[in-house]
């Protein structure tokens, strides 16, 4: 009996070591308080700066906290966080191993992936960029700008390379592992496929690791800055993935005028609008036949991260009578990463049931006790991790009219005026708006004078 509670309490301090509280608890409370925080304007920083201090999974929160800088229209505090948070991904995840990265410690073996600290995706990394672009042509700074946009860019052109080099390593270090090899049980997996079942189809996925969002705004911004070679080229890349999207078609017609000296007398606006909340994820819970192990075994179940769509906003904005056109679907940039990504997490919670399993059978020999202890361990520390960016919009759309005296008029879906600005003569200019539900909108305006 000694023996036995002795590695009990050995178990229950490892997963206090490794990873405190949150590893039984998970990650949903903290991501709820803060989701509170980003939909009233209270622009208070204190959570996120308290999670960042505590080095509780900085490049999170260091992201979140960008979104929230955004949202207080702060944009050099909201670059701070930005920079915080993509210095980490240079200067730790993207130099570690696809094995580094997929058991960064024992403990999401032994425990689960919530001790492990958040490494993000891919589609985070361009954000950084692409919202740190946003953020300094709001400041007047084109030129760190053009900087972010070329990263945002060249993030995505490496992207799959190094995602399938990280696979790869992955995969042959998994054959070498019989446990990974019982971990691919056809009826095991056949359960978790049924879960998941309905985000396996219907949607229309975009190229790996591409957000349409990303290269349409760069093109953008260089439209804005003068540089229309260098526009029109990825302008056509952005048309090529949407063939028949009439407003990136209608913007690669104009850069491919103002390249040959035409249209330099007109003046444009761009209303790039983005809409609603991106989908985040669940937990899912999957308990798997008992006889599959043993008829010693009390309780056997594993956990997973399920993706879930969250609130709308407006379907479109206007501005007299043209409506916005969708430009990228972020829902379908995090569902298209997610799923490359859920074998590896199929495969990863698989291997912590059977860990989990197997160590309550042992301690089941000892006693019933024993077997009863284990089975309680189990359910405890039997934990999805949902962690993800849950500032990023459901959608990108655009819209873009020629500048006269008149102010811009901006209108909903159901022809409500939801803004007015002023944009001043002899300039180019961007508004950009964040509405996550309706009735809460953030309109920020970048001014661009004539080259």
């Amino acid at each position: 009996m000694a023996l036995l509670l002795s590695r009990v309490f050995t178990l229950l301090l490892v997963v206090f070591i490794l990873g405190g509280c949150r590893a039984i608890t998970g990650h949903g409370d903290s991501l709820h308080s803060f989701d509170k925080i980003l939909k009233y304007p209270t622009c208070d920083y204190y959570f996120v700066q308290k999670m960042i201090e505590d080095e509780d999974d900085v490049i999170l929160w260091a992201s979140q906290g960008g979104s929230l800088g955004r949202n207080c229209f702060d944009y050099s505090r909201s670059n701070l966080f930005f920079d915080k948070a993509e210095n980490l991904y240079k200067s730790s995840v993207d130099l570690k191993s696809g094995i580094a990265q997929a058991r960064s410690s024992l403990g999401s073996v032994f425990i689960n992936r919530n001790v492990n600290d958040y490494i993000g995706n891919v589609y985070e990394k361009v954000m950084i960029n692409t919202y740190k672009g946003l953020n300094f042509m709001a400041l007047g700074d084109f030129v760190n700008a053009r900087i972010e946009f070329n990263r945002a860019i060249d993030r995505q052109r490496r992207a799959k390379e190094y995602f399938e080099a990280q696979i790869e390593e992955v995969r042959e270090e998994n054959s070498r592992d019989k446990n990974y090899r019982k971990a691919q049980n056809k009826y095991t997996q056949k359960a978790i496929h049924d879960e998941f079942r309905d985000i396996f189809s219907g949607f229309e996925a975009y190229p790996d690791f591409i957000n349409p969002f990303a290269t349409y705004m760069s093109g953008i911004f260089f439209l804005l800055d003068g540089d229309y070679a260098k526009a029109r080229d990825l302008l056509k890349r952005s048309l090529a993935m949407q063939p028949q999207n009439v407003q990136i078609r209608s913007d690669l017609e104009l850069a491919d005028r103002l390249s040959s000296f035409g249209d330099k007398e007109k003046n444009y606006v761009w209303i790039i609008y983005e809409g609603g909340q991106s989908m985040a994820k669940k937990e899912v819970r999957i308990d798997i036949p008992l006889f599959l192990f043993t008829n010693k075994v009390h309780y056997a179940g594993l956990a997973l991260p399920k993706l879930y769509e969250r609130d709308d906003s407006y379907n479109f904005i206007k501005i007299e009578g043209q409506r916005s056109e969708m430009i990228a679907d972020m829902d379908s940039v995090i569902k298209t990463e997610f799923l490359k990504r859920f074998s590896q997490i199929s495969l990863d919670a698989t291997l912590n049931l059977i860990t989990k399993t197997y160590l309550q059978y042992e301690l089941g020999r000892d006693s019933q006790l024993g077997g009863f202890l284990g089975m309680l361990y189990q359910g405890l520390t039997n934990r999805a991790d949902i962690r993800s960016w849950t500032a990023l919009p459901k959608n990108f759309q655009s819209l873009r009219v020629e500048i006269d005296e008149n102010p811009v008029i901006i209108r909903d879906d159901i022809g409500r005026v939801i803004s007015t600005v002023q944009v001043e003569k002899n300039t180019n200019a961007l508004i950009y708006i964040k509405s996550p539900t309706r009735g809460d909108i953030r309109v920020h305006k970048i001014v661009k004078g004539r080259r």
